[in-house]
């Protein structure tokens, strides 16, 4: 009777060690640091953005030039800390404004901002000129992919035309798991 208690056991243990990891678990983030990306001929998207206080809460301001429309790329690309080096991560995204806007940065990197001017959603295709705050704003990545690795993820955003770059964003998030 026991072997049969045992043998139940073990699977049991195997299947929610291999199948499920993440019970349990809960994904923290913080920002580690910011950069503006300068344009290779000219800068048309700039940010003076800063991370103030024990949670690395960003505040500052981002400067849109022209309209962001379809004559614009955005590139991001992911990449992880690893054995002393930055590494390409798995995720590499190109694509058009509209998208970017409504698929990528509305669904993991809206949400986390609480107190700013950016236009709702379902303006952001075309993306409009202006000068957009934002305020107390920190990384809660509850819904983001669990493909993101641990440790230092650096962030590369990109808006592109006609193959340059026209300024952009970097930041650098330290994620991990803990358990609840």
């Amino acid at each position: 009777m026991w072997l049969w208690e045992l043998k139940l056991f073990l699977i049991l243990w195997t299947v929610s060690r291999v199948y499920i990891p993440c019970w349990g678990k809960h994904l923290i983030g913080r920002f580690e640091s910011i950069n503006g990306i300068e344009g290779e001929e000219e800068t048309l998207f700039t940010c003076s953005l800063r991370l103030v206080g024990r949670e690395r809460m960003l505040n500052g301001s981002v400067m849109h030039q022209v309209d962001m429309d379809d004559s614009f790329e955005v590139w991001m690309d992911i990449l992880h800390f690893k054995n002393g080096e930055w590494a390409h991560g798995n995720i590499k995204v190109r694509t058009n404004p509209c998208d970017w806007f409504t698929n990528y940065f509305g669904k993991y990197f809206l949400p986390l901002i609480k107190d700013s001017n950016l236009p709702p959603i379902q303006e952001m295709c075309v993306f409009p000129k202006g000068e957009y705050y934002l305020r107390n704003t920190k990384i809660e990545p509850q819904n983001w992919p669990p493909i993101l690795f641990r440790g230092l993820n650096k962030f590369n955003i990109n808006y592109v035309r006609d193959g340059k770059s026209t300024g952009g964003i970097q930041f650098v998030i330290d994620l991990e798991d803990t358990k609840w």
